[in-house]
């Protein structure tokens, strides 16, 4: 891998310092609220489309979901309550609606062109996603995420030929959960353990804000048809300030131990440990000998063997290998199998909840990757990116992503080096949030592309955009 380190460190210094320069002061789930009696906005600055978090939601979710203490706690064999003896042992006092949270979001009006500047259809997906979630602590020391998910990206269309399309109907998807541990070892350190279904960073919820360089995720948190893996990370908070991780995980393509398996590091420090003004500075490590590519898609149709016969579609009754939320797929690349590969990244995160009126998130992410194949050939790919998100007195806000690849090659086992070619990727969505639990959308993609190899540039289309008017609710 050829990369020019002395200028991609002075890169990610550079955005590091503009976010220090920000003046400095010393998913959000109603069933968090209920449970511990604080409101959304002590965890996060805004939800809409996924959660960004202060440190008090950040250091909750690494604990496991067990502090702040629930606000009651456990019963004891019997135990006096409203004047009768309660058996059973030990057992949460909540009510089970308390563990009970759910997330609308309805896109009202979608459309925009497709890469080469055809105009789409404008339309509505009134239940875009519907997800239920399950989740809070089980006892002092342990806690559960769970979500169980109508998505609406799961709709079913006909494969009868000559009727093909949309049918109306959609299937429900088991979308992602983690059993989590917490247990403090002093008053300013806890050490944890999880197992789960997602990537490891779910633990630190760096897997946030989406739209930052991401080549590690599964599909999971609500893109529906997902392939499931299995994450064990063992981890800890020490003297208020520094993070530890350690993981491993089931083959991302085979869901399997014995074919290959993958290990995650993390280190991280925490600067400021203030909520108010919250500064995080974070290697993350991910390397393995089971990965799908980025470069192709390999599908497996629920319906067809091979090629589907004429006037047949499995577009919705088939699953695609997915690899991360940035875009990889080059035009006319090979289907290649992964022996191995190394990847890592770089990651500055600052947020200040509440400074007068103003809240922010701003992030930026150096991302790299190298795969070795099984034919002899390899890819190697380093994107850099950055996010802000702002909201003033909490209700009028926006957010704000860019990405590039700084190098995107893939050398053929005859060692012959293709480049590949795609512009920037930026988009801006604006906010209107009447309520914590109720907030409107307005994305804007100006550019939507496909990747060609610089050899095949008259492959690239890059005349497509988008746009989304829709709602979030969650109860």
């Amino acid at each position: 891998m050829r990369v020019n380190w002395k200028s991609l460190t002075s890169a990610f210094v550079g955005l590091a310092g503009i976010l220090l320069m920000v003046p400095m002061d010393a998913q959000a789930m109603p069933s968090f609220a209920r449970q511990t009696g604080m409101n959304c906005n002590s965890c996060h600055i805004g939800t809409d489309n996924v959660p960004n978090f202060t440190r008090t939601g950040r250091i909750f979710a690494m604990r496991g979901y067990v502090r702040p203490t629930v606000r009651e706690r456990l019963r004891h064999d019997s135990d006096m309550v409203e004047d009768q003896p309660q058996y059973g042992g030990d057992y949460l006092a909540l009510n089970w609606d308390d563990f009970f949270a759910a997330r609308l979001i309805s896109e009202l009006i979608q459309g925009g062109k497709n890469t080469a500047g055809v105009k789409n259809d404008i339309t509505s997906r009134p239940a875009a996603r519907m997800a239920f979630f399950y989740t809070g602590p089980i006892t002092d020391w342990l806690g559960l995420w769970t979500e169980i998910g109508y998505l609406g990206n799961n709709a079913l269309n006909s494969v009868t030929a000559g009727n093909t399309g949309p049918t109306g109907l959609n299937f429900y998807a088991y979308d992602e959960y983690r059993l989590s541990t917490g247990m403090d070892i002093g008053p300013n350190s806890f050490i944890g353990m999880s197992i789960g279904n997602e990537n490891p960073n779910v633990v630190t919820q760096w897997v946030f804000p989406a739209g930052l360089p991401d080549m590690w995720g599964n599909g999971q948190g609500g893109t529906g048809r997902a392939k499931e893996i299995m994450a064990i990370s063992f981890h800890g908070f020490f003297a208020d300030r520094y993070w530890a991780q350690v993981a491993f995980v089931t083959g991302d393509d085979n869901n399997n131990w014995s074919d290959g398996s993958n290990q995650y590091l993390a280190f991280a420090w925490n600067i400021f440990n203030t909520t108010r003004n919250d500064l995080w500075l974070a290697l993350e490590i991910y390397r393995g000998k089971d990965s799908s590519t980025q470069m192709t898609q390999v599908k497996n149709s629920f319906i067809c063997p091979g090629a589907c016969p004429t006037g047949v579609t499995d577009s919705t009754l088939s699953i695609t290998n997915t690899r991360g939320g940035t875009n990889g797929l080059i035009v006319g690349a090979p289907v290649v199998t992964v022996k191995d590969f190394n990847s890592y990244k770089l990651r500055v995160e600052h947020s200040v909840a509440d400074r007068g009126p103003h809240s922010w998130i701003a992030s930026a992410v150096l991302h790299g990757t190298k795969e070795n194949h099984e034919d002899g050939g390899k890819l190697e790919r380093t994107i850099l990116g950055g996010y802000v998100r702002y909201f003033y007195q909490r209700t009028y806000g926006f957010y704000a992503t860019v990405w590039k690849d700084l190098e995107y090659d893939y050398t053929t086992p005859a060692g012959v080096k293709r480049g590949t070619y795609r512009k920037i990727d930026y988009s801006i969505t604006f906010l209107w949030n009447p309520a914590m639990n109720f907030s409107t959308h307005l994305v804007w993609t100006p550019r939507v592309q496909n990747r060609t190899f610089d050899d095949q540039k008259e492959l690239y289309l890059g005349k497509g955009s988008s746009y989304s008017l829709g709602f979030e609710y969650n109860f």
